[in-house]
């Protein structure tokens, strides 16, 4: 039987996260995005706030000291937490993440060691980073095609029981402010990208590891976003996550759940910019009656709320085939579609809201048009909506259609 309802536990993570978003994340954002310079954007007391009230941890299981939550959990939380604002939903989800990255491919060893240290220290603000990007392009890393010139240019070069790393990443939300960088790098510059690549955990100050500039960017302002540069960082082969040349092989296996916390994402700003265009439309008054009672107002209201709805279901049900993978008949396997929808819905949700406050909506003052300018990063970051399509399309036929 198909069940839509929340047990307690999260009803308490969410109304937690929400709480958290309204009182303490709102208020806090309007400021740090107006703020001229990137580098004080970054909300620093109030992420550590966020991380001590165990946000962060959702997706570590409670045998390393965290919740022990499942994707649905970590749906819920960041959808609260990107409704309040997405640059700050942003490191969440980064940090959960790749927490589940190491519960899937680490050793017990890295497990106690990294994720029990995350848990523990979460109420100081423990913050992880993925610095996968190069300046070579986001989607280069991902080349599929057998030229070994072609892909990830970052290395790790091994020497006696050590790694040596050299390269640099690029747009690497939380750089700068991570405690511990998920790396991937070529370990073998012969082979194709997808069988050279291997990942690597580069905790803060280790010698060599420095930063770039922090980016100036158009939306998703509270998000700590830089440059980091691996100038022969030395570490011990313990480590690697995984086998030598596993890298890709990790990345796929977790990428389906992955799209999860994007996805999220999405619709909670979406929601906001719903809520902003509906209390408007109810109380903007134009010929004698407030605009909603206009049709074309409506319409655009009904479909907004439409798209939400549709956005969340498959959000939840890629959600659930990535927990359950024996029982969904192959669906995990599409789960880059968690990411694309609400991606583009967002950025037609928010559209649609400053449509309907009109001028007001165009106003710097007004919240509408700083949800349109988070808006349009979902289609871009963490796998362009072009090049997943690409990949799911690759995947399309020999899958069952529905669980």
């Amino acid at each position: 039987m198909i069940d839509f309802a929340f047990s307690e536990e999260q009803r308490a993570l969410q109304d937690t996260a929400r709480r958290f978003a309204l009182d303490e994340i709102r208020p806090e954002a309007t400021r740090r995005d107006a703020e001229p310079s990137p580098k004080d954007c970054f909300p620093d007391k109030l992420v550590r706030k966020g991380l001590s009230l165990g946000l962060g941890s959702v997706l570590i299981p409670q045998n390393y000291g965290g919740y022990g939550g499942n994707l649905i959990d970590y749906s819920l939380l960041v959808e609260e937490l990107a409704y309040g604002d997405a640059g700050i939903a942003d490191l969440f989800l980064v940090n959960i993440s790749l927490s589940r990255l190491l519960v899937r491919a680490g050793t017990e060893a890295q497990k106690q060691r990294w994720l029990r240290t995350m848990a523990e220290e979460l109420a100081n603000g423990y913050i992880l980073g993925g610095a996968m990007t190069e300046p070579t392009g986001g989607s280069e890393i991902f080349c599929p095609l057998p030229d070994p010139k072609m892909g990830v240019r970052t290395t790790a070069v091994r020497d006696g029981s050590d790694y040596v790393i050299s390269g640099g990443k690029c747009f690497i939300t939380n750089g700068g402010i991570a405690n511990l960088y998920i790396v991937l790098a070529r370990t073998n510059p012969t082979i194709s990208n997808f069988e050279g690549c291997s990942i690597f955990l580069v905790p803060e100050g280790t010698p060599g590891l420095s930063f770039g500039k922090v980016e100036n960017k158009m939306g998703h302002r509270l998000s700590s976003v830089r440059e980091v540069i691996f100038h022969q960082v030395r570490v011990p082969a313990d480590q690697r996550l995984g086998e030598e040349g596993a890298g890709f092989a990790i990345l796929i296996d977790c990428y389906e759940g992955n799209g999860v916390g994007v996805g999220s994402s999405a619709i909670g700003l979406a929601r906001a910019a719903y809520d902003v265009a509906l209390d408007y439309a109810q109380n903007r008054v134009i010929w004698g009656q407030p605009i909603i009672q206009h049709e074309s107002v409506a319409a655009k209201l009904a479909d907004m709320r439409m798209k939400i709805e549709a956005a969340r279901a498959l959000v939840w049900k890629m959600a659930w085939a990535a927990d359950n993978p024996d029982k969904c008949a192959g669906l995990n396997r599409l789960g880059t579609m968690a990411k694309i929808f609400p991606s583009m819905m967002v950025r037609e949700v928010a559209s649609a809201a400053m449509d309907i406050c009109g001028g007001t909506g165009y106003m710097r003052d007004f919240p509408v048009e700083k949800l349109v300018r988070d808006a349009m990063l979902y289609p871009i970051y963490d796998g362009t909506n072009d090049l997943l399509k690409r990949f799911l399309a690759q995947t399309l036929p020999g899958v069952p259609g529905a669980a």
